[in-house]
């Protein structure tokens, strides 16, 4: 039997070898403010969401997507089928630097500008900044 070297530094350590499909996403764009983790928010009944998506809060307080002219507040950190029953929550970033290349935006968020305030002016606690990379 031969020996068979290991072609990363140390037994153990993830390594990739071969990405023949794999397109590197880039979610955040800088390290301040600090990306914390993400907390649990109630979501609406048979809304579903996908992952980082956009969000805001409806007048019951439930996670629905944003829509420009109104203050963005939360990104979903997983993708949520429509539940059926109350009390489902998910959990979502209110801080952090993202890259918006790299964000779910609903369809009136149609320009960089509009994408770049999306979060200006949202409540306490969210601080989360638009930057491209680059």
């Amino acid at each position: 039997m031969a020996d068979i070297k290991m072609p990363y530094p140390e037994a153990g350590l993830a390594s990739f070898e071969a990405l023949d499909n794999y397109t590197q996403g880039f979610l955040l764009s800088g390290s301040d403010p600090k990306l914390e983790p993400g907390f649990p928010m109630p979501m609406k009944v048979g809304q579903a969401l996908k992952q980082f998506e956009v969000l805001t809060l409806d007048v019951a307080g439930l996670l629905v997507p944003a829509v420009a002219g109104e203050p963005a507040m939360f990104v979903c950190t997983q993708a949520v089928a429509a539940p059926t029953g109350a009390g489902v929550t998910v959990p979502v970033f209110h801080t952090g630097m993202f890259n918006p290349d790299a964000l779910v935006w609903d369809a009136s968020y149609d320009t960089d500008a509009k994408k770049a305030m999306a979060f200006h002016g949202a409540p306490s606690p969210t601080r989360i900044m638009i930057r491209k990379r680059g």
